[in-house]
């Protein structure tokens, strides 16, 4: 599996996203990010995860 660079620390207004198939993370503005690579839906890393 290919390893991603982190593109962390975003700028204010971009949220970190990380698709969980290939592991690829971005920042992007968007609310919602599909892995382009993958077609799946990325997870947003940048909102706390319900306990």
């Amino acid at each position: 599996m290919p390893t991603w660079s982190d593109p962390a620390p975003c700028d204010d207004d971009e949220q970190l996203f990380e698709c969980p198939d290939c592991g690829k993370r971005l920042c992007s503005e968007r609310s919602t990010v599909s892995c382009g690579r993958c077609e799946t839906e990325m997870q947003n890393l940048s909102v706390p995860r319900p306990e």
